[in-house]
């Protein structure tokens, strides 16, 4: 669920597609409430896109797989900035969009992104491997930072009656027309876990809600944010893909299966 900026850039480069930046479905405003989640703008082959990620430290960065590489091929460039509304006035000052972003005035961070090793950009589906992580040149230090769950938390808690997750990302409010709202900043919502098993899962991931009804849910941009439990700075998934538009179910990557603690942990020691 890659989402392209393009509304603001079109003008400077040779962007690739034609939709806008944009926020959390059904949800609210962030504020400061995680000033550990930021927005990433990433360069590939294709254009530049944006995503979501969460701070585990001061210079790593837990994001979707495919916000870190395409086509076998990691991001050309990569960024970040924890701004809660993003704006990129006088970008079109600039003789180019990387050097908008290279600019530390403009308050986005260089870094560089891996994907999981097995990513292949969803060849193996269900199996996704779709996750991965951006180290920041610079260190942003912040107060807290989010934290890694137990192994298996999910599967503890699916039937408890405190089933309560926030999720928090850049990406759309909604996109079909009765909910449709496209601002580029940081939101957050609430979901329900729904499901661990299913011919959609393969064990990577965990079907959560989208909708009015429970208060939140993701669309395009929100790829890669973060899936706390409750009211915690626990990552329990990741942001992964979804079966409608940005209604209904979303299926995140687990962040408490070995596979992706393994792949984690190098970069957190």
């Amino acid at each position: 669920m890659k989402h392209v900026i393009i509304a603001m850039l079109a003008s400077v480069g040779a962007v690739t597609a034609s939709v806008p930046a944009s926020a959390v479905t059904f949800g609210q405003p962030d504020g400061n409430a995680h000033p550990f989640v930021g927005t990433i703008l990433f360069k590939t082959v294709d254009g530049y896109f944006s995503c979501t990620a969460t701070l585990m430290s001061p210079t790593v960065l837990l994001t979707a797989g495919h916000c870190t590489s395409s086509g076998g091929v990691p991001n050309l460039r990569t960024w970040a900035t924890f701004a809660p509304t993003i704006s990129l006035a006088g970008i079109r000052d600039y003789p180019s969009i990387d050097e908008y972003f290279d600019d530390p005035v403009n308050g986005w961070v260089s870094g560089t992104s891996t994907p999981h090793p097995q990513f292949d950009d969803y060849a193996e589906f269900p199996k996704t491997y779709d996750i991965g992580v951006v180290v920041l040149d610079t260190a942003t230090p912040m107060g807290t930072y989010a934290e890694l769950p137990p192994i298996d938390f999910l599967t503890t808690i699916r039937r408890a009656p405190d089933n309560k997750f926030t999720v928090v990302g850049y990406g759309m409010q909604g996109l079909i027309p009765a909910f449709y709202s496209d601002i580029y900043a940081r939101y957050n919502g609430q979901l329900k876990l729904h499901e661990l098993k299913s011919t959609l899962n393969s064990g990577m991931s965990a079907k959560f809600s989208n909708n009015p009804g429970t208060g939140g849910g993701t669309c395009y941009g929100d790829s890669g944010g973060p899936i706390f439990y409750g009211a915690t700075n626990m990552v329990v998934a990741v942001v992964s893909f979804g079966t409608t538009p940005c209604i209904g179910i979303d299926f995140n990557f687990r962040a408490d299966i070995p596979l992706a603690q393994d792949f984690l942990e190098p970069f957190l020691e």
